[in-house]
């Protein structure tokens, strides 16, 4: 029969050659005990002080093995199928960064200043507050308003700054035209 207690402290060890962790948890009562750490394979996972644990008793030895924790600070999110990672402040146990795998074959990466996000259709998209991308599922990448199609043609909302552009094989800031008779000189191309 399984068993609530309040984590007191996890702590990195070495057991003979295994690396293992150290825990130690409050039955309920200053019933403090050190159990086993168990968790899956491929997850590295630290909790911290104040989380809750499910122990398990050790048939026959009378020891215990904690083989889960509870959050009690933050919402837990994920929905049917979703796989939800986040990593947590030390200090004040707020969340501060997630790694959501959804189970309509998307994934989100969340971060206290940026957003990126693989869809289902291919499509992959970032912001960080002070700009934006998208590489569209169709292959049109999109970055701050400016569209590079498939193709290389390249789309802008605004007008090229640049000291230089070479379109055509033309180089257009020293580019000058011929006029009049004697052809003459227009000037710069400006």
């Amino acid at each position: 029969m399984g068993r609530i207690a309040r984590l007191i402290s996890f702590v990195r060890a070495t057991a003979g050659t295994a690396k293992t962790s150290d825990v130690t948890v409050d039955r309920g009562g200053a019933d403090n005990r050190t159990p086993q750490h168990f968790s899956d394979p491929g997850d590295d996972s630290f909790p911290l002080p104040d989380d809750f644990t499910h122990l398990e008793g050790q048939a026959g030895t009378g020891r215990d093995s904690v083989l889960g924790y509870v959050d009690p600070k933050n919402e837990q999110k994920s929905t049917a199928g979703d796989k939800r990672i986040y990593a947590r402040d030390p200090a004040t146990g707020d969340q501060v960064v997630e790694v959501w795998l959804k189970s309509d074959g998307s994934a989100t990466v969340t971060t206290p200043m940026s957003v990126f996000e693989c869809l289902a259709d291919g499509s992959i998209a970032g912001t960080n507050g002070n700009g934006d991308f998208e590489l569209q599922a169709g292959g049109d990448f999109v970055v701050n308003g400016v569209t590079i199609a498939t193709d290389g043609t390249i789309t802008t909302p605004t007008a090229v700054n640049s000291p230089s552009v070479v379109a055509n094989g033309k180089e257009l800031a020293g580019h000058n035209h011929p006029a009049g008779t004697p052809p003459g000189n227009t000037g710069p191309n400006n």
